[in-house]
């Protein structure tokens, strides 16, 4: 099968699953889930090759909708349609604390690389390499409420492909934050901005990771215990 024809076909199996969540059109749901619409677009049309990571973010948010959906089915039109969503589904290991505006130190979390300081049960299937920030206060509202978690994936992105979009962020200097990444004034630096804090200038990123979809606070509970030294 030539490129072409692969992109056309993950772009039909995009937009039937887009129309099956309730999305009239690509425009409505970019606009609702804040992904670049031009990309989308693409995406959808076929003039783009969709990436892992925006299949993830793409399937994770249309199973939200109630549409069984995986990354893999986007990416490879798997005949299995539910294709064996990871044992543990409905899980997520929830990383830290986050916010918009207070500065979350990630070095005052003693835990190992990789590990989690809890698990917690969420309401739709979850894929391999999804993790969770816990909102920490109402600097984000209104867009966050404090005790939300918010699911991105683990292995980070590009920031240039997150421009405009909000993203779990970990500047050069260790800090977590919940922002919007806009484009900064020097080449490898962002403004980072959200509602109700005042606009970092020019932060250098270590890690950034687009927003898959929030869990609200009554929609998720406990399984693990905090883990400590």
């Amino acid at each position: 099968m030539t490129d072409e024809k692969i992109r056309k076909a993950q772009g039909q199996r995009l937009k039937a699953a887009r129309k099956a969540a309730g999305y009239r059109s690509a425009r409505e749901a970019a606009l609702q889930n804040e992904w670049p619409e031009s990309t989308f677009r693409a995406h959808e049309g076929g003039t783009r090759t969709i990436g892992q990571d925006d299949a993830e973010r793409y399937a994770a948010r249309f199973r939200f909708d109630g549409v069984e959906v995986t990354a893999r089915g986007i990416l490879f039109g798997d005949a299995d349609a539910s294709e064996q969503v990871i044992s543990g589904a409905g899980t997520v290991g929830v990383k830290g604390l986050i916010a918009a505006g207070g500065v979350i130190e990630t070095a005052s979390e003693q835990i190992a690389e990789g590990d989690s300081l809890y698990e917690i049960a969420v309401p739709f299937p979850v894929e391999e390499g999804v993790i969770g920030f816990r909102v920490s206060g109402n600097s984000g509202y209104p867009k966050y409420d404090e005790d939300d978690v918010v699911l991105c994936s683990k292995h980070g992105e590009n920031p240039e492909r997150l421009v405009g979009a909000y993203a779990a962020v970990i500047t050069k200097t260790g800090d977590r934050y919940l922002k919007r990444i806009l484009q900064g004034s020097k080449k490898g630096a962002y403004h980072l901005e959200s509602f109700n804090a005042p606009l970092i200038m020019d932060a250098r990123l270590r890690w950034a990771s687009g927003i898959i979809t929030t869990v609200h606070a009554r929609h998720w509970r406990q399984l693990t215990e905090l883990k400590s030294d």
